[in-house]
C-alpha cells in the first residue's frame, strides 16, 4: 500500500476515535520501508485532531517486561501514568507475581485517562516486543474498543508461529485493521532520484537505485553515500553513476562511510549496535573499555555524519537499520567480547535480564554465566515466563551432565514453559530429561511439572499418565506424592471419572496434612466435595468444601491459590442456598482477580453462568459464559472452553435461538475430540437438550440414556438441574422406555430423601412421579415445594405439566397463566411461545404483560442487567468500576456492552451516553 493511502486509513480510524470509537491499525514492512514515518505522520495527525499520543517503542534488549507499553503511556501530555504510579504498577505486579492484575489496572487507568480526550497508543517495532506486552496488547486492545482510544503498531513482517504474528492475527480476527507498506514503484524511485541529485537520472544510476529493493531507507542511504564520496557526475542536467567502487550493497555503503573514520568512530558504532537500544555515553565507554570523556568528540562526529541522534538524553542510531548494518559489520569474535563487556557492565549497574540476555547472545559456554541466568530468570519470571524459560535453558545447556543442579534446573524450565502456555515445547524438554537417571524426587518434580503444564491446556488423560508414572516410582517424597494426588484428583475430574476423583482427592488430603503440604490438602478436598456432590451427599459436600475453605484462609500462601471457594459454591447452589453461593462466588472471584490465578477465571464464569441459568437469568448466564471464553481465549486456558460452551448450548435453546445452540454444540464436540475433557452428563444433557428442540426425540433419549442407566451410583446431573429428573422421565416415557423412566422417578425420590430440607429436589420428585403417573395430587405436591425453592424454571415446568393432567379447565389456564408469567421474566422464549400456543388451544387470549416479547432491537430489548451497566457506563464508569459497583467481573461487564452495543447499533461509550442521556430527557 502506499504511504498516502495508508495515511487515509490512519486519518479513518482517527477520525472515528474523535467520534468516541475504538479502533487498532497495525502497519507492516520491512526494514527502511517507512514505517516510522507513517507513524510521525499519523502523531502530527492526532495531535492536530485534538487526539493525546502515547509514544512507545520496543528494543531487541529491555530490562522491565512491558517498558515499550509503560514507556509510551509515560510519554504522552498529559501522560497516562507518571512516574510513581507506572513504578508502583510495576512494583506490586512484581511482588504478587500477578501479569493479569498489572494488565487489568493498565487497562482501568487509559480508560479512565480517555475520558477526557481520546487517546493514540502507538508501539513501534512491536516484533521485538516482549512478552508481557504482546500479552498486554491481547487483552487491551479489544478490551477498550468502544472507548476513544486507538492503537498503532507498527511492524516488521514475522514468521508464522512466531508470538507477535499470533498476537497481531487475534488483533485482526477482532476486527484490527491491518495494512502493509510496499516498496516504492520504479517511477516513484526515479523522481526520488530526481529531486535529491535536482537532475535528471540516466538509466545506469536508475538501475543502482533500484538495487536498493526500492526501499525508501536504502535509496536515501545510497543517494547520501554517493553525493558524499562524490560519486555522482552531473553534466547538462543529467546525473550519472561514477562505477568505480559503487557499494553493491547497504552493509557495503555503511562499512564504506565507516572505513574513513577514526578507529574510536568506530568502536563507538559498535558498541552503540551491540547494546541494542538508546544508550548513555557511560554505557558506551562501558563497553569499549574507555574513559567517557574521550569519547564526546567522537560521539558529535557520529551525531554530524547522521549516523547518531540525540533521544531525550541518550543516543540512538537515527534508523535501526543503520544499526543492524553495523552489527552485521561486525566480526564475529568481536561482537561476542562486545555482548560479554555489555553483559558485564549492565549486571554491575543492575539490570540482571539486560545483561543475562548479552551473555545469551556472546555464545558464551562458560559455566560461571549459570548463576546469572538463574538470577535473571526468578526476576522476570512472573511478568514473562517465556523469557525467563529461556534463561533457565541456556543454563542448562551450560551446566555439566553431571551437575546435580542441571536436572532441578530443568525441572523449573519446564514449569517455566508451562506458564508461557509452550506445552509441546515443556513436554519435550521433560520427556528428555526424564530419560537421564534422576532421583526420585527429582524425577517427581518433572513430572509434576509436566501434569501441571498440559492440565490447563485441557488434556487429562496425559495428566493422568504423567501423575500415575511420578506415583509408581519407588522412593517419590510424601510431600511430592500428596501434590501428585491433588493433580491426579482434578485429572479425573475433567476425566469424567468422579470415583478415582473422591479416592486421589483423599489421598492428597490425607499425606498433605501429614507433610504439611496445605495446597494439597485444599485441592485433595476440592475433588472430594465434586465427589460427595455425585453420589448426592449434598451435606457431606458443602462441609468438605467449607473445610478447604477453611484451611486456604488459615494457611494462605499457595493454599489460598487452589480456589476451594470454586466448589463450596456450587455444592451450596446444588442445596438451593443461591444467596450463599453468590456472597461465595463474589468473595472467590475477587480473591483470584486479585492473586493474578488466571487459570481460576474460566471456571469463576462457568460456575456462575451455571448458577444464573438455575436463577432463571439466561440473558446474564449467555454473559458471563461468553465472558469466560473470551478469557480462556486470551490467557490460553482451554480446559474449561467446552464446558462454557455448553452453558451457552443450553442458554440458547432457551432463548428459542436453535441455530445458535446447534452451532454451540458442534463447537463442544470439536472441543472434546480435540482432547478437551467435559463431565459427561454436561455433553449428554446439552445434546439432549438441542436435539430435543430440534424435534429429534429418539435422539435425545439416546443421548442420555446412558445417564440414566447409571443413576444407582451417580446423580450429578440431578444435584447440579433437580428439573432434569422430570425431563428426563418426559424423554424416556416418549421412547417408550417405562422402565427406565420408573428407574428415574426412584433415583430421584432417593435423592430427595437424602437430602431433606432441599425444596427442589422434594419438588423434583413429585414432578417425576406426577410424569411418570398422571396423579395430579403430585403435580400439586411438586408445585407446593417448587415454591419454596429458588428455581423458576422448575415451578413454571410443573405448572405447565400440572395443567394437562387436570380435568378443571380455568384451573389449567390459571397454571398456564403463572408458568407464562414466570418464563417471561426469565427470557425463555422457547418456553413462553409453547405455553402461549396451549393457551390458544384452551381458546384463552394470553396475559398481555406476560406474553409479551422483548424486541430485538433497540432500548427495550435491553435486560436489567444490560440497563445497569450501560447506565454507569453513561456515567462515565470503567469496566472496572462498574464491575464494582454491581458486583461483576469487568470480563461480565464488557459482555453486557457487547450485548448492548449490538441492540442499540451503537460502537462507542460517546454514542451510548448520547442516547442514555436522550431517552431520559424523553422519558
Amino acid at each position: 500500500m502506499e504511504r498516502e493511502s495508508v495515511l487515509t486509513a490512519v486519518d479513518d480510524v482517527l477520525a472515528a476515535v474523535v467520534r468516541g470509537d475504538g479502533g487498532c491499525l497495525v502497519v507492516e514492512g520491512p526494514p527502511g520501508i517507512g514505517k516510522t514515518r507513517v507513524l510521525a505522520a499519523a502523531v502530527d495527525r492526532a495531535r492536530a485532531a485534538g487526539v493525546g499520543v502515547a509514544l512507545g517503542r520496543a528494543a531487541e534488549y529491555v530490562e522491565l517486561p512491558l517498558a515499550p507499553l509503560l514507556g509510551g503511556l509515560r510519554s504522552g501530555e498529559p501522560p497516562v501514568l507518571d512516574e510513581a504510579r507506572a513504578a508502583e504498577l510495576v512494583h506490586l505486579g512484581s511482588v504478587e507475581h500477578n501479569r493479569y492484575w498489572l494488565v487489568e489496572r493498565l487497562t482501568e487507568l487509559v480508560e479512565r485517562h480517555v475520558r477526557h480526550r481520546p487517546l493514540m497508543i502507538v508501539l513501534d517495532d512491536a516484533q521485538w516486543a516482549d512478552e508481557l506486552t504482546l500479552a498486554a496488547l491481547r487483552v487491551m486492545v479489544p478490551a477498550l474498543r468502544t472507548a476513544p482510544v486507538l492503537w498503532l503498531i507498527a511492524r516488521r513482517p514475522a514468521g508464522a508461529g512466531s508470538p507477535v504474528g499470533d498476537v497481531v492475527g487475534h488483533l485482526v480476527d477482532d476486527g484490527a485493521r491491518r495494512v502493509e507498506l510496499h516498496p516504492l514503484s520504479d517511477a516513484a524511485v526515479a523522481e526520488v532520484v530526481r529531486a535529491s541529485l535536482a537532475a535528471e537520472p540516466d538509466q545506469g544510476l536508475l538501475d543502482l537505485a533500484v538495487r536498493t529493493g526500492n526501499n525508501p531507507f536504502l535509496l536515501e542511504e545510497l543517494l547520501r553515500t554517493l553525493r558524499e564520496e562524490g560519486r555522482v557526475r552531473i553534466a547538462d542536467g543529467v546525473a550519472s553513476a561514477v562505477a568505480p567502487g559503487l557499494p553493491t550493497t547497504f552493509l557495503t555503503s555503511v562499512a564504506q562511510r565507516m572505513r574513513w573514520r577514526s578507529e574510536s568512530y568506530r568502536r563507538l558504532l559498535e558498541a552503540a549496535a551491540v547494546l541494542g537500544r538508546p544508550f548513555t555515553v557511560h554505557e558506551a565507554a562501558g563497553v569499549t573499555g574507555r574513559p567517557s570523556g574521550d569519547l564526546l568528540g567522537v560521539v558529535e562526529e557520529a551525531v554530524d555524519s547522521g549516523m547518531l541522534v540525540d533521544d531525550d538524553a541518550r543516543l540512538a542510531f537515527r534508523h535501526d537499520i543503520l544499526r543492524e548494518a553495523v552489527y552485521d559489520g561486525i566480526v564475529g569474535p568481536v561482537r561476542s567480547a562486545l555482548h560479554r563487556e555489555a553483559s558485564l557492565l549492565l549486571r554491575a549497574s543492575g539490570a540482571v535480564v539486560e545483561a543475562a540476555c548479552h551473555l545469551v547472545r556472546s555464545g558464551t559456554t562458560d559455566e560461571r554465566a549459570v548463576p546469572l541466568l538463574r538470577e535473571a530468570a526468578r526476576s522476570v519470571a512472573h511478568a514473562a515466563p517465556g523469557v525467563a524459560a529461556d534463561m533457565v535453558l541456556q543454563a542448562v545447556d551450560l551446566m555439566a551432565e553431571t551437575d546435580p543442579a542441571r536436572p532441578v534446573a530443568a525441572a523449573e524450565a519446564v514449569r517455566l514453559l508451562a506458564a508461557a502456555g509452550r506445552v509441546v515445547r515443556a513436554r519435550e524438554l521433560g520427556e528428555r530429561v526424564l530419560r537421564e537417571t534422576l532421583p526420585a524426587e527429582v524425577e517427581a518434580e518433572v513430572l509434576l511439572g509436566l501434569a501441571e503444564a498440559v492440565k490447563h491446556a485441557g488434556h487429562e488423560s496425559v495428566v493422568l499418565e504423567y501423575a500415575r508414572r511420578a506415583l509408581d516410582r519407588p522412593g517419590v517424597p510424601d510431600r511430592a506424592r500428596a501434590h501428585l494426588h491433588a493433580i491426579q484428583a482434578h485429572g479425573h475430574l475433567q476425566a469424567d471419572d468422579l470415583v478415582g476423583a473422591d479416592r486421589a482427592g483423599g489421598r492428597a488430603a490425607e499425606l498433605g496434612e501429614a507433610t504439611g503440604e496445605h495446597a494439597a490438602v485444599v485441592f485433595g478436598l476440592a475433588a472430594q466435595s465434586v465427589g460427595a456432590q455425585a453420589r448426592g451427599d449434598l451435606g457431606a459436600a458443602i462441609v468438605i468444601a467449607t473445610r478447604a475453605v477453611d484451611i486456604a484462609e488459615r494457611f494462605g500462601g499457595d493454599a489460598r491459590h487452589r480456589h476451594p471457594r470454586l466448589w463450596l459454591a456450587p455444592a451450596l447452589a446444588a442445596a438451593d442456598r443461591f444467596t450463599e453461593a453468590s456472597a461465595v462466588f463474589e468473595i472467590g472471584r475477587r480473591e483470584a482477580e486479585r492473586l493474578g490465578t488466571g487459570w481460576s477465571l474460566p471456571l469463576w464464569h462457568y460456575y456462575l453462568a451455571e448458577l444464573h441459568v438455575a436463577e432463571g437469568r439466561v440473558a446474564d448466564a449467555q454473559a458471563e459464559a461468553e465472558a469466560g471464553l473470551r478469557v480462556a481465549e486470551r490467557l490460553d486456558i482451554r480446559a474449561m472452553a467446552s464446558s462454557l460452551e455448553a452453558v451457552l448450548a443450553r442458554a440458547a435453546v432457551r432463548r428459542d435461538a436453535l441455530t445458535e445452540a446447534r452451532e454451540h454444540l458442534g463447537r463442544v464436540r470439536a472441543l472434546v475430540d480435540s482432547g478437551i475433557g467435559v463431565v459427561s452428563e454436561n455433553l449428554r444433557w446439552t445434546r439432549a437438550l438441542v436435539l430435543d428442540a430440534l424435534g429429534k426425540r429418539t435422539e435425545a433419549w439416546l443421548a442420555v440414556r446412558g445417564i440414566v442407566e447409571k443413576l444407582d451410583e451417580r446423580v450429578l446431573l440431578l444435584v447440579r438441574d433437580p428439573g432434569a429428573g422430570p425431563q428426563l422421565v418426559r424423554l424416556a416415557l416418549r421412547a417408550g422406555g417405562r422402565r427406565q423412566a420408573e428407574g428415574v422417578v426412584d433415583a430421584v425420590r432417593s435423592l430427595a430423601a437424602d437430602n431433606p430440607g432441599v425444596a427442589s429436589l422434594t419438588g423434583a420428585a413429585a414432578h417425576a412421579e406426577g410424569l411418570l403417573t398422571g396423579d395430579p395430587a403430585a403435580f400439586d405436591l411438586a408445585v407446593r415445594a417448587y415454591r419454596e425453592s429458588p428455581r423458576p424454571f422448575a415451578l413454571a415446568s410443573a405448572l405447565e405439566d400440572g395443567a394437562r393432567v387436570t380435568r378443571d379447565r380455568d384451573a389449567a389456564v390459571g397454571f398456564l397463566n403463572e408458568a407464562l408469567a414466570r418464563y417471561a421474566t426469565t427470557g425463555a422464549r422457547r418456553d413462553t411461545g409453547r405455553v402461549r400456543r396451549r393457551l390458544r388451544g384452551l381458546g384463552v387470549r394470553p396475559l398481555a404483560a406476560a406474553a409479551g416479547r422483548r424486541p430485538a432491537t433497540g432500548w427495550d430489548s435491553l435486560t436489567e442487567s444490560e440497563l445497569r451497566v450501560v447506565r454507569l457506563v453513561a456515567e462515565g464508569l470503567t469496566n472496572r468500576e462498574t464491575a464494582g459497583r454491581l458486583f461483576l467481573s469487568p470480563h461480565t461487564v464488557d459482555s453486557h456492552l457487547r450485548h448492548a452495543f449490538a441492540k442499540l447499533g451503537l460502537s462507542s461509550r460517546v454514542e451510548l451516553t448520547r442516547r442514555v442521556l436522550e431517552h431520559d430527557s424523553v422519558g
